[in-house]
């Protein structure tokens, strides 16, 4: 009896164990933070209404998708939506609807919960423009984008000519070939590119240095306007420009493009081939991309602008591997091209030079060659890319990138004797990393937290001329980003620091300096961006960024062969200034207008800008003399750019600039500052004009015009007044052929269509000839499909 009474009361004690850890375990399922102990509730409800932004009317059929858990439903005949038995927390709700932008709702979720989610139609669908500032973009900053088929009708121009199409942008030019971006009269270090998102570094000192960066790769190219030193990199003063290729293929299969393009003003002729594919066995994606060019002497309206040949290789190869938890990447590029230097931009003695300046006809004209000759360049530039993600389980991501380039700059002089050797020869290798925490939102914040450094070692080849100095730069920041976003508001702010050392070795005639810099550079930003309804998007940002001197602008000493001039730095320089602020108004989402006005207002203590002076004659020839000098500056201007669908057919954009920049402290104008321009395009829309083989037919015919630069004076222009302002008349026409199984994109522009005598202002070549006359180009693209999934 004893012993079934202790075997009773054993059985009693392990069910009353059982039965706590079951009443333990279903506790914890029900607990939303195990360590504060807070009750969770799984019974909440989140419903509402999927409705347009503009008129409030129901949008039946809308799909409405939730992550985690993964659940979806369909706006019923009155809009509604629901989702049951959910828990306490944060949800993310997806919905898509047809014409509508796909749109992203966050919520943190403490009570059952009615949430009207509102959509906006998209005017892409609707065939608006595709040059767009964007509307709750990442970023309260202005933006604007290049893609579709505004990019398509860039395609076989440099960087810099492609990236004039948005407004704000205007490049500052070494003659036909060469171009660099400008954005808000700000151009040079103080506009960083990023490819394939690595900050791209290479001899980027020159006005004559062209980005060695394929557009042909480009899916889509973004600048992002105004100091962005926090999240790029502290001497980001002026803007960043954004260079993605297409993300890589996520279906089994094979597939492809060839791109012709023709020019007849320089009679370019440029090959494009990609291949891309995934394997159906791994989570393997792969991507190949090559072009070449080759060019003869540009023709100006009234003569041939002598040995300004170019020639060009690049290819890209990408290799990605994507789990749901892990993901890295591979990307390497080539890009090679040798160019020539406009000849009569060289002179002999003071005589020639002086008597070249201002000439009305270049006395060195020729015939139209494709041989380069002396002087020229020849630049080679390798990037290596990997990059590894991993999520964090569900709260963000982890990613870290490691970028190494080598860069490698040959300048080849005028000589009199033959030599087969450069006269310049300068290599710079960079390593570069990236490690960066986004987090998902929480309480609505979001964010990133990051470190980056950046190693740089510049050497020139024993034997050449001296122009640039030995020098070693590491870099190493760090910054925090953070967004808050509820409803119509959204706010962001962020800081960086950036520690820089720069150890140099110059020659003081037979003496070796070797000075150290430290640089301590602060950057910070606040925006925010508010949703007025009824189409109207305000938005705001205040921002802080230092940019310290490169190595050039302290010890350049020599000759600068791509610009004919010799240059000098000055050691004395100190790290610029900036204190910008920006305010946009965007009108968007509107299928018959869309428009969007940015005021900009930037004051730049320290400015360091290269002054002309009075040419000079050395052993081998006469150049132009630049002298780096440093000033507080201010620059202010606007931006407006209009979209009006006058029918469903006929569209009219309009791209409008100004900006003004002043040396504050003697009270004169700043050299190189974009003039004020005005772009109008009126497109019409054809379709398939009655075919079944054609599709997406267009016309479009416009107008640039861009005024004379009045702001000027002896400081800015010493040596001869800015050129008259211009008009050049440009048209496209384009369609989709369709040829058995393959559909062919077939485009034809013109610029300059009435063969327009002029020069520009910001072109450094513009002290001897005029500008290049009427240009046709056409395009080819012939689609792949090698194997299907």
């Amino acid at each position: 009896m004893l012993k079934t009474n202790k075997l009773q009361g054993l059985l009693l004690v392990l069910v009353f164990t059982l039965g706590s850890q079951t009443v333990w375990a279903q506790e914890l399922t029900n607990t939303a933070d195990t360590n504060s102990g807070i009750e969770q509730d799984c019974g909440l409800t989140i419903s509402g209404k999927v409705i347009d932004h503009d008129t409030r009317e129901p949008l039946i059929g809308a799909t409405v998708h939730l992550d985690q858990p993964d659940m979806s439903a369909v706006a019923d005949e009155y809009g509604n939506y629901h989702f049951h038995h959910l828990c306490q927390g944060t949800y993310t709700l997806k919905v898509s609807y047809v014409g509508y932008k796909e749109e992203s709702f966050t919520y943190k979720i403490t009570a059952s919960s009615v949430r009207d989610l509102q959509l906006h139609a998209d005017t892409k669908l609707l065939k608006a423009v595709e040059v767009t500032g964007a509307h709750l973009t990442e970023q309260a900053q202005a933006t604007a984008t290049l893609s579709g088929r505004e990019l398509e009708e860039t395609r076989g121009l440099s960087l810099g000519e492609s990236l004039k199409a948005l407004t704000g942008v205007s490049s500052i030019q070494t003659g036909p070939n060469v171009s660099k971006p400008v954005i808000h009269g700000l151009f040079g270090n103080r506009v960083l590119l990023l490819n394939n998102g690595v900050r791209h570094e290479s001899q980027q000192w020159g006005n004559e240095h062209a980005p060695e960066i394929d557009p042909l790769n480009a899916q889509e190219m973004t600048v992002v306007k105004g100091a962005s030193g926090v999240r790029y990199g502290s001497d980001a003063i002026g803007g960043v420009v954004l260079v993605n290729p297409k993300p890589l293929p996520d279906s089994a299969g094979v597939k492809g493009k060839v791109s012709l393009i023709g020019s007849t003003n320089n009679r370019m002729g440029t090959v494009a081939g990609m291949l891309e594919g995934k394997l159906s066995q791994l989570p393997l994606s792969w991507r190949v991309h090559t072009s070449v060019k080759k060019a003869g002497s540009a023709q100006a309206p009234d003569y041939n602008l002598k040995n300004t040949g170019f020639e060009e290789q690049n290819l890209a190869t990408t290799l990605g591997y994507k789990q749901a938890k892990f993901g890295a990447e591979l990307y390497y590029s080539y890009f090679h091209t040798k160019i020539g230097i406009l000849s009569s931009s060289h002179a002999e003695n003071l005589t020639d030079l002086n008597n070249a300046i201002g000439r009305e006809r270049p006395e060195q004209i020729g015939e139209f060659s494709y041989d380069i000759n002396r002087p020229y360049q020849d630049v080679t530039h390798h990037l290596l890319k990997a990059k590894g993600t991993y999520k964090t389980g569900d709260v963000g991501e982890l990613q870290f990138t490691y970028g190494f380039q080598q860069n490698l700059r040959d300048e080849y002089d005028v000589l009199r004797q033959a030599s087969n050797k450069p006269q310049l020869s300068l290599k710079l290798l960079t390593h570069s990393t990236e490690l960066v925490w986004e987090h998902k939102p929480i309480s609505n914040f979001s964010g990133s937290i990051g470190t980056t450094t950046l190693w740089q070692d510049n050497t020139y080849a024993q034997g050449s001329r001296y122009l640039l100095p030995y020098y070693q730069n590491f870099t190493a920041g760090i910054f925090w980003m953070e967004k808050w976003r509820q409803d119509n508001l959204e706010l962001e702010a962020g800081v960086r620091y950036d520690h820089k050392n720069l150890n140099v070795k110059a020659f003081e005639g037979d003496e070796l300096l070797k000075p150290e810099y430290t640089f301590h550079n602060f950057s910070g930003s606040l925006g925010a961006m508010y949703d007025l309804g009824y189409h109207l998007t305000l938005s705001g940002n205040a921002s802080y960024a230092s940019r310290a001197p490169i190595a050039y602008e302290l010890f350049a000493r020599g000759k600068h062969n791509g610009t004919g001039s010799y240059e000098f730095g000055d050691p004395d320089l100190t790290s610029e200034n900036a204190i910008n602020t920006m305010v946009t108004l965007n009108y968007h989402s509107n299928y018959r207008f869309n428009s969007e006005l940015s005021l900009y207002n930037n004051y730049i203590s320290n400015y360091i800008y290269l002054q002309l002076g009075e040419p000079v004659l050395a052993v081998d020839g006469a150049y132009l003399t630049g002298y780096y000098k440093q000033a507080d500056a201010h620059f202010w201007g606007a931006d407006l750019s209009l979209q009006y669908n006058i029918t469903d057919m006929l569209s009219l954009d309009t791209k409008a600039s100004i900006v003004y920049a002043i040396n504050t402290e003697t009270d004169s104008y700043l050299p190189f500052i974009s003039p004020a321009r005005i772009d109008n395009t009126l497109r019409y829309s054809l379709g398939n004009l009655g075919s079944e083989k054609l599709s997406e037919t267009y016309i479009a015919a416009g107008g640039l015009l861009v005024d004379k630069q009045h702001r000027y004076d002896e400081q800015s222009d010493p040596l001869l007044s800015p050129p008259d302002g211009y008009f050049l008349l440009h048209a496209a026409v384009g369609t989709n052929i369709q040829v058995g199984n393959t559909t062919l994109d077939v485009s034809i522009t013109g610029n300059n269509l009435l063969n327009t005598s002029y020069r520009d202002y910001q072109n450094r070549l513009r002290y001897f000839t005029d500008e290049i006359g009427r240009t046709i180009m056409f395009r080819v693209g012939v689609p792949l499909n090698i194997k299907n999934s």
